[in-house]
């Protein structure tokens, strides 16, 4: 089960060690970060646990984020968190009580000023009609399911930082010309090479080796 401060060390957690059977595709969230999911995470604990203790009441932004810091005072996310950049970590819970048709948990968190949740909020929903059901809900059977939420959240962005390692393919033109401008360079030191092993560099500058890499593989 991830912990807030997991997050902090997550990007040297390989991506093997992940159960797949925890990653339910559905639950997938679009280009979060790593502090997205860290705090929306802690704010779903918080809210759960706000829901439980003051049935039908709001908390506002900045308490939100004071009761925080005050749970998780190790976490550099929640350290760095603000009331202003609260909204893409509550569309995290807003997405997830959807997927599970369960009341929003981000109705409990209003605006200072206001009293009120935000003016998108209010023109879908009727937030004390949301509050009373949030109050009278078990969100204890839910939390296992939102652990594996998250589960499939971490997922998803050490897949997309590995997509973002991997090197770009290269047309088989482009590979041609680096190889041979690399071959002309280098040919007074350079072994024969059968059309073999000519193709399989071509083939591994293709796929992003430098040619000069791609030489020493196939020729070692």
């Amino acid at each position: 089960m991830w912990t807030a401060q997991a997050f902090e060390t997550t990007e040297n957690v390989a991506v093997e060690s992940y159960d797949e059977t925890l990653f339910i595709k559905v639950y997938t969230m679009r280009n979060r970060t790593l502090a997205d999911i860290a705090l929306a995470k802690v704010y779903f604990e918080i809210l759960v646990d706000f829901a439980k203790s003051h049935p039908g009441q709001t908390i506002q932004y900045g308490e939100l984020v004071a009761k925080a810091k005050m749970a998780y005072p190790d976490s550099a996310y929640v350290a760095v968190a603000i009331a202003t950049n609260m909204g893409r970590r509550l569309d995290a819970l807003r997405e997830f009580t959807s997927q599970h048709q369960v009341p929003d948990l981000s109705a409990l968190v209003v605006n200072k000023a206001t009293g009120d949740n935000g003016e998108g909020f209010r023109k879908s929903f009727d937030g004390e009609a949301v509050r009373q059901e949030i109050a009278e809900f078990d969100w204890a059977q839910l939390q296992l399911t939102f652990d594996q939420f998250i589960e499939g959240e971490m997922h998803a962005y050490q897949q997309r930082v590995l997509k973002a390692r991997r090197p770009k393919k290269i047309k088989e033109a482009a590979a041609r010309e680096m190889w041979w401008t690399y071959f002309k360079a280098n040919q007074a030191q350079m072994p024969s090479l059968t059309q073999v092993e000519k193709e399989s560099i071509i083939q591994m500058v293709m796929q992003g080796t430098d040619p000069g890499d791609a030489f020493a593989e196939v020729t070692t």
